[in-house]
């Protein structure tokens, strides 16, 4: 026979869990948004994504270019800022303190001149071979990962449509992800379809079967929300200048966003203390003293009248990084990281335009661009 004290406590017990849940904080978030001037932006519509789910809907910035709002202690969250006239602005934050502060800069963007690619060629290859957050975040398609990614946004990046020019390497964070630890369950889907394919050898394996495996297993612990952009340098694309840089997948994480095999894509910590502030990392940057072949220039002239154009804005796609074309119409390209990265060229009066452009001790000619207004 149990003592009436016994029955007390087992109450008192079971009452613990209770008492836990209803007493789960939420963390206060402060959020400022900017231009690259440090001005603050109002009417700026910000949000709260966990995933790819809105947790805090859309609500405008103050005169001050602030919002403040509470979500659940603990989890990973982006805020998102996007405002008409200027470059949508994201920053990734955990939940783990009660208070947390979030900066995001946000950079002008012309809104009124069409995007074109260099040739029609390139416009294809991109269209086929790059994807992005905005790509992503507009998908009416359940995106699980950043193998969802590839499979269901881009195809053709994950199943070759040219014999033998599959993907053969990733790379993520301009780092090559090399003998990471193999997904279990993908392992085990691709022997039964390998399996299934030697009774029809006539057909052969197909879907994600012909798809290396160490590939499938980092995207698929890449959270989908986490990717910035992905392009994909096929087996005749030889401008990236790495070993194993063609045939060969590349991730590009957000800011606050790092990777480890085995582990996948995380949030940083640190991250939520992070300004997103694109207009000190041009200034660090320019601030380095580069090497010779690092300085190399690009000069970018009106088509008609064969003038230097003055004032145009050369970025960096990925970064954000950018600088201006002096009166001579010219820039150097300090800014850029070794490899291969995509320029993007923006000038009032003239179309939008993007360039691929490698830096290397190989690749140090001057570049000349010609733009021409429309007609």
């Amino acid at each position: 026979m149990r003592s009436p004290f016994s029955i007390i406590a087992l109450s008192v017990l079971a009452a613990v869990p209770l008492c836990s849940a209803s007493a789960q904080r939420d963390a206060l978030v402060r959020v400022r948004v900017v231009d690259s001037a440090g001005a603050p932006i109002a009417k700026a519509e910000v949000m709260a994504l966990r995933g790819l789910t809105t947790v805090v809907p859309g609500a405008l910035t103050d005169s001050l270019g602030r919002r403040s709002f509470t979500v659940p202690h603990g989890g990973d969250y982006e805020v998102v800022a996007r405002r008409i006239g200027y470059q949508r602005g994201g920053q990734f934050f955990s939940a783990v303190r009660d208070s947390i502060g979030v900066i995001i800069v946000m950079r002008a963007t012309v809104t009124s001149l069409p995007a074109v690619s260099v040739t029609a060629q390139q416009d294809v290859k991109r269209r086929a071979y790059h994807v992005d957050a905005d790509d992503i975040a507009a998908s009416t398609r359940p995106i699980i990962d950043g193998l969802d990614v590839l499979t269901k946004l881009r195809p053709d990046i994950i199943y070759s449509r040219v014999p033998d020019c599959a993907a053969r390497y990733i790379w993520v964070n301009g780092k090559r992800i090399t003998f990471p630890p193999l997904n279990d369950a993908l392992a085990v889907k691709a022997r039964q379809a390998r399996r299934a394919a030697s009774a029809v050898s006539h057909i052969g394996p197909t879907g994600l079967a012909t798809v290396n495996l160490t590939i499938q297993s980092v995207m698929a612990s890449i959270h989908p929300e986490h990717i910035e952009e992905v392009n994909f340098a096929d087996c005749d694309d030889t401008s990236v200048d790495k070993v194993k840089g063609n045939s060969a997948i590349f991730v590009t994480l957000k800011s606050g966003v790092a990777f480890e095999p085995g582990v996948g894509s995380y949030v940083l910590q640190e991250a939520a203390l992070a300004p997103n502030d694109r207009a000190s990392v041009n200034e660090a940057a320019m601030a380095t003293k580069p090497s010779a072949y690092r300085n190399r220039l690009l000069g970018v002239y009106d088509e008609l009248t064969g003038e230097p154009i003055a004032g145009a804005e050369v970025a960096d796609s990925t970064s954000g990084t950018f600088a201006t074309t002096t009166v001579t119409g010219t820039v150097s390209l300090a800014f850029l990281p070794d490899g291969i990265s995509t320029l993007l060229i923006r000038k009032p009066g003239y179309p939008e335009l993007h360039l691929p452009v490698v830096i290397s001790p190989k690749d140090s000619l001057p570049i000349t661009l010609v733009l021409s207004k429309p007609r």
